[in-house]
């Protein structure tokens, strides 16, 4: 059986025998959504004390899972995208679960400076002073898919957004995208949605956009991932850079330091120690 092939009820079900086995007496339980999650955790946390386990499903089936395992064990937490709950200024409260500091944990590698850098000396040779720019500049590319997702998930338009690409929409002579045909798309990928109406859909996202949000917390790490991959393709030399190997990078330059220095690593770390139960080396 292959990652990708392993359900929920299969997961949850080999957890609980791996906690009732007498090996893992005193070892500590981290549940994260993705298989990239995986590849990052795994290096943040001490794999001597503490298990990094993938929940199939979603940031709902960690809450989940986390809850039923609470019930064997008190030595388990999950790790999930905050998405818009920072944004919404919701109040957080579910047992044991800790949410990245931004909007996802690949725009937590992107906020930092030096991981980013390197990156753009790594496939182009434009000038330090100019990475910000270039940063920010991606981040209002997708400002309007962006508005459109915190839109959609507040009130449940039923739009899908996950099989619909817009790299080929995007204009790196400036800071436009397409907008009106990605909506197109998007649409004809969303037979359940409760709404279509462009011009109403427009009139709301820019209702939202002068609440001045924050734009780690509003845009989704793998849409950023895809345009910066895309400009790299247009303007550097990644010729064949692709969102998943430029992911991947990220997650290579991303250190432990780093790490250290956010919200996510200091409730973590004061959980152990409530627990007595060390996860970090």
């Amino acid at each position: 059986m292959t990652e990708q092939d392993v359900t929920y009820e299969y997961k949850i079900n080999e957890l609980r025998l791996t906690i009732s086995h007498p090996n893992s007496e005193g070892l500590a339980f981290v549940l994260v959504e993705g298989d990239t999650d995986i590849r990052l955790f795994r290096k943040l946390f001490d794999l001597e004390s503490c298990k990094v386990e993938r929940i199939p499903g979603g940031n709902t089936k960690v809450e989940d899972c986390v809850e039923e395992l609470l019930n064997r064990t008190a030595l388990v937490i999950g790790i999930r995208d905050a998405d818009f709950i920072h944004l919404n200024n919701i109040d957080y409260t579910k047992r044991n679960i800790f949410l990245t500091d931004l909007h996802d944990i690949e725009m937590t590698l992107v906020a930092e400076s030096e991981v980013f850098s390197a990156i753009i000396f790594e496939f182009t040779n434009i000038k330090e002073n100019k990475h910000d720019s270039i940063r920010n500049d991606i981040m209002s590319y997708i400002e309007k898919i962006s508005l459109l997702k915190w839109l959609d998930s507040k009130e449940r338009l039923g739009l899908k957004f996950k099989e619909v690409g817009f790299q080929d929409l995007l204009a790196f002579s400036g800071t436009t995208l397409d907008f009106s045909a990605y909506f197109r798309r998007l649409v004809s990928k969303s037979p359940n949605a409760v709404s279509t109406d462009f011009d109403n859909i427009v009139e709301k996202i820019e209702k939202l956009k002068l609440q001045n949000p924050d734009s780690y917390q509003l845009c989704n790490g793998h849409d950023f991932m895809k345009s910066l991959a895309a400009f790299l393709r247009q303007k550097g030399n990644g010729k064949s850079i692709s969102d998943d190997i430029l992911a991947s990078i990220f997650r290579t330059n991303y250190r432990q330091d780093f790490y250290r220095n956010t919200t996510l690593f200091r409730q973590t770390k004061e959980w152990s120690e409530t627990v007595n139960c060390s996860i970090y080396s």
